[in-house]
């Protein structure tokens, strides 16, 4: 393949029903306002606690071959997702598969782990379920992203009713800005609109007239060896101003693993990410952004965040430095299937083989997932270091600070046991953290409000994403 032809099969393409995941119809991204446990089921953690981190990769000794793991999401309107909640709890659980199902109006994001047989039993619900004729349709077509696995990877099954399957709420502007902005996501979609409506245009009094309107952003996708030809295009570039590789994920997950020169947002939950662009648009206005996430489904919302931005402003003209700079990009193109597939399609035995060659990967370091694996190693390289020491490490823990949940990296020297029966390592997120679980353990019995960490903002989250540790990051 000559470079002219390489070039074309890269190019931008935009949108199309059949570049849909599942050609499935677009999320919809205006949503009623979160509303907790909806479906009553029980608590699975004490209130205050949260799931450790492991690296243990399930603690057992299954032959992961006799079974699998899957990570799979659908945007499909769901008309009955209550009913849907109750037959794939009882379907999974009568087969054996542990994981997590988010099921909402809006669709389904899902891991599962489990046997053959039992994954196979839940995506036959899934691709049969008559109730759900969209649902079923796009189901037959997913990528589900198999790989070995075993039940292990869970600690049991979860399977709830959402409101939203991955949560994006804005976060920025007050109550007032957030409608402004869902208003311009409205007409979004992926692959067309699936009832017939004319979409595209707004009806409101805050819509743009046609002289002002901004040129639009295209939102497509890239296959991962695509992905991967575009990264390393931009990095053998003698201008990368012009691409903009962006990390969605929170910061935990992006710092121990990442594409080279991508943006990493320091956001510590998604629906942080349209205040950190807020307040960053000048990275992304009028650029090309090449986008990823763990399996795609962030990209989904993200990708169609950021080419919204712009729509309500009218087209008028602003005063001071950031004049008529809205943060809209050129066009948005996301990695289909995320980091699962790259590693998978890039870099695993059939793509190599098919290549003629092992390829060299454009993405270093870990793959942070939601399982008990806790990562899963895309290369060797270890991208980060100790939050204890600053020694390089990629090692996972949790800050030792009674009631926090800050994820952190623990070399094996700094994590040597605090007697937690977790085997958490004596590290803490911050001075603050530290004083405060002190004042507790002396004053036993004494009632003490947790306070805020010191180290809970954009500026100390994006120390600890730099390749080495600065004064003041460590201990």
């Amino acid at each position: 393949e000559d470079a002219a032809a390489a070039a074309a099969r890269r190019a931008f393409r935009p949108l199309h029903p059949a570049d849909a995941p599942g050609a499935m119809s677009a999320p919809a991204l205006e949503h009623p306002p979160p509303v907790a446990r909806l479906d009553g089921a029980p608590r699975r953690l004490p209130k205050g606690a949260s799931d450790p981190i492991s690296q243990r990769g399930g603690g057992c000794e299954c032959d992961r071959s006799k079974g699998a793991i899957v990570l799979f999401y659908a945007y499909v309107p769901i008309a009955d997702p209550a009913s849907l909640v109750t037959e794939l709890r009882a379907t999974c659980g009568s087969n054996g598969v542990t994981g997590k199902l988010r099921i909402g109006r809006e669709g389904i994001n899902g891991t599962a782990a489990g046997s053959h047989v039992g994954i196979d039993a839940m995506i036959h619900a899934l691709a049969s379920c008559a109730r759900e004729p969209r649902l079923a349709a796009a189901a037959k077509s997913l990528d589900y992203k198999r790989a070995p696995g075993c039940a292990c990877l869970f600690d049991d099954l979860s399977v709830r009713l959402v409101p939203e399957i991955v949560p994006f709420e804005p976060s920025t502007g007050g109550a007032k800005s957030a409608r402004k902005k869902r208003r311009g996501w409205r007409h979004a979609t992926v692959g067309g609109d699936d009832d017939g409506d004319e979409r595209g245009t707004e009806t409101d009094a805050s819509a743009p007239s046609a002289s002002s309107a901004p040129v639009p952003c295209p939102v497509g996708y890239l296959d991962p060896r695509d992905f991967h030809d575009a990264v390393r295009d931009r990095a053998a570039s003698a201008s990368t101003s012009d691409v903009v590789i962006l990390d969605v994920r929170n910061w935990y997950e992006s710092r121990v693993g990442h594409f080279e020169g991508a943006v990493l947002a320091p956001i510590r939950r998604f629906s942080q990410l349209p205040e950190y662009v807020e307040s960053n648009k000048t990275l992304f206005h009028g650029k090309d952004v090449l986008m990823y996430c763990t399996g795609g489904i962030r990209c989904e919302k993200a990708a169609r965040y950021l080419a919204s931005l712009g729509e309500n402003d009218g087209g008028g003209e602003k005063n001071g430095d950031d004049a008529g700079v809205t943060g809209r990009p050129r066009s948005v193109r996301q990695l289909r299937g995320g980091i699962v597939a790259y590693a998978r399609d890039v870099l695993g035995a059939e793509a190599g083989a098919e290549a003629g060659a092992e390829t060299k990967s454009a993405y270093k370091g870990l793959n942070f997932v939601f399982d008990n694996r806790g990562a899963v190693p895309v290369t060797s390289d270890v991208v980060t270091w100790c939050d204890g020491c600053g020694a390089r490490s990629n090692q996972l823990g949790k800050c030792a600070g009674f009631g926090c949940h800050v994820i952190l990296v623990v070399c094996e020297a700094c994590g040597g046991g605090n007697g937690d029966a977790n085997g958490e390592a004596r590290v803490f997120c911050c001075g603050s953290c530290e004083a405060q679980t002190i004042a507790r353990e002396t004053t036993p019995g004494a009632k003490q409000k947790r306070k805020p960490c010191e180290c809970d903002g954009y500026e100390s989250r994006r120390r600890r994403l730099l390749p080495t540790p600065t004064p003041g990051s460590v201990g």
